[in-house]
């Protein structure tokens, strides 16, 4: 596995696989491809189209493809959960003898280099996976993640963790003291989750936990400010879906309707603040 940074903001990663070009190049431009090592695609990548990849946990990326040269490279723009910062990605393929290698380029101008070693990780984990798939043709995707995160960018200068701003893009109710219940809404219908121990400094960082029903664990929020270049840059997390003790079918599904409501509180307030 290859791996290195090419400028700020790049990431670029490469994998050596003994598999002809074709073989590669069917599992990262095809369905049936890429639902065998990285998502499920509800179409191939093709210039001009939309794409959206899900991963089974509430999880999926949104694929503009841009440029594809067949069995050579494909370049597309995508966005993690339809809200967060925009990447440039090329996937390469050239041959090697009897063999191929694929190298993945990513780059988002106003990632930083704390930012450029998680993707450098996250790519050598896919591309291993790629790899073991080519090479003995199982299914090697992972199963769900216990961590939900995403971020949207906004511009410089809105106060996001003041106590209205808040109430305002977060799906939350006080009960007249302070913030007290999360609220999903989604085809399942309406629920809310009591929230503990909150703390808001209203300029950098906002914690939180949230109680789940029959279990004897917390979920754990964290949403956070920071400056990114031209923009301010909110992202958040919710961690702790493995450590609920509910059966692994049921905490999946949990944390995929809590994902959904996080992307479209993303979603909404990238919006809102557009029309500001």
């Amino acid at each position: 596995m290859g791996e290195h940074e090419q400028g700020r903001g790049t990431a670029v990663v490469s994998v050596r696989v003994d598999r002809p070009v074709e073989a590669a190049w069917a599992a990262l431009t095809e369905p049936s491809g890429l639902g065998k090592w990285f998502g499920a695609a509800d179409g191939p990548l093709r210039a001009g189209e939309v794409t959206r990849v899900e991963f089974g946990d509430g999880d999926y990326f949104v694929i503009r493809t841009d440029r594809v040269v067949p069995n050579c490279l494909v370049e597309f723009r995508w966005r993690f959960l339809g809200t967060g910062p925009e990447s440039l990605v090329r996937w390469e393929v050239r041959g090697t003898g009897a063999g191929c290698e694929v190298t993945v380029t990513d780059h988002e101008p106003r990632r930083d280099d704390e930012g450029v070693r998680e993707l450098v990780e996250g790519w050598c984990d896919f591309l291993s996976r790629l790899r073991v798939h080519l090479t003995t043709g199982a299914e090697s995707r992972y199963d769900w993640r216990s961590d939900i995160d995403g971020s949207v960018d906004v511009p410089l200068g809105r106060e996001l963790l003041a106590p209205r701003a808040v109430q305002r893009w977060l799906p939350i109710a006080t009960d007249g003291f302070g913030p007290r219940w999360f609220f999903i809404v989604d085809d399942e219908g309406p629920r809310r989750f009591e929230i503990a121990d909150w703390h808001n400094d209203e300029r950098e960082e906002l914690t939180f936990q949230i109680m789940v029903p029959g279990t004897a664990g917390r979920t754990d929020c964290a949403v956070r400010v920071r400056r990114a270049g031209d923009v301010q840059r909110l992202g958040f997390s919710h961690t702790g879906w493995r450590g609920l003790g509910l059966p692994d079918e049921r905490a999946r599904g949990l944390r995929a309707r809590f994902a959904a409501t996080w992307a479209a509180t993303m979603g909404n307030l990238k919006e809102s603040e557009r029309a500001r």
